[in-house]
């Protein structure tokens, strides 16, 4: 009788495990542990509306036994967090056969990790490698995560609501325009609007830019959204108006009409935090790493010899 099949497998329903009930695990090894979960029918799935709705999403406060292995515990917390590596569809199966499956699930990795130590895989080179490289891996994020939920602060978040509540109050227009080659094309278009001919009609016909299928239309921006010359020249007409003198840029010669202004609504903080939280993440990174940098001594070595794996040529 192998290890496996006659291992001693106690499942818990409360901290006090009673009486040790031995059970043969008859399911055959499969490669990917969670294969036993997501190659279940769709019929056994659905067997029960209810999700699982009864595990807490975060470690408890009382980490509860659910099982033990061969004297090895099997915790609550050890079944939570393959549930939160689960995709949603089979986090949303039938709460009692997701619950026992995962406690199951985690009583095949207790066997796997006792039979990897018995064939001395702990010892392993590439074993001990890749645990340095999971330990470097979670060092460097904890590190930086724990910096960012530092930096995270009220007057931090306050300051980057306001930029960016600033922001969203600056006036927009919505415009279009013809791109000309030369500045000669340029005028003989404001000729031909002066004598009446459709803007939007010339734009299809005669743009050289990207808009052109759209009648030069650019839709809604700010100030800071377009080069300079070109938002100076928009931004001073009034609507219903197109530039009388052809506008230069570094992409060609515009003809410009404006079609609408508006101030766009300032968001609530509540709707705006994720791009605060976005941007107050940059300025601390940007100064956590800076700061470390400047306490470094850092040489390149091989820059410009390109990224080639071991054994190409």
């Amino acid at each position: 009788m192998s290890d496996y099949a006659s291992a001693r497998v106690c499942i818990v329903d409360s901290e006090d495990c009673g009486a040790q009930v031995g059970i043969r695990v008859r399911r055959t090894f499969m490669v990917l542990g969670l294969a036993l979960i997501l190659t279940m029918p769709a019929v056994v799935r659905a067997q029960s509306p209810q999700p699982l709705q009864s595990l807490p999403q975060s470690v408890p406060a009382q980490d509860n036994v659910l099982a033990r292995v061969n004297g090895a515990e099997v915790r609550q917390s050890d079944v939570l967090r393959m549930l939160d590596q689960l995709p949603a569809e089979v986090r949303n199966m039938p709460q009692g056969q997701l619950f026992t499956l995962l406690i199951e699930r985690a009583v095949d990795r207790v066997l796997v990790i006792e039979a990897a130590r018995a064939d001395g895989l702990a010892n392993d080179p590439e074993v001990r490698a890749r645990l340095k490289q999971a330990e470097d891996d979670l060092l460097w994020a904890t590190f930086l995560e724990r910096k960012v939920a530092e930096g995270m602060t009220d007057s931090r978040i306050r300051k980057a609501y306001d930029r960016l509540a600033g922001e969203a109050a600056e006036e927009e227009i919505k415009a279009r325009h013809i791109l000309l080659a030369s500045e000669d094309e340029a005028k003989a278009i404001i000729r031909d609007l002066e004598g009446g001919a459709d803007f939007q009609a010339i734009a299809r016909e005669k743009s050289i830019g990207p808009s052109r299928e759209t009648g030069g239309d650019l839709g809604f921006f700010n100030r800071g959204q377009m080069v300079l010359d070109f938002s100076d020249a928009a931004f001073a007409l009034d609507v219903g108006d197109y530039s009388k003198t052809p506008v230069k840029t570094q992409f060609g010669w515009h003809v410009i009409l404006v079609e609408e202004r508006r101030r766009s609504e300032v968001p609530s903080m509540p709707h705006a935090m994720p791009k605060i939280q976005q941007e107050v993440t940059r300025q601390v990174l940007t100064e956590v790493l800076g700061g470390l940098r400047k306490g470094a001594e850092i040489e390149i070595v091989g820059a410009g010899g390109g990224l080639q794996r071991p054994g190409q040529r």
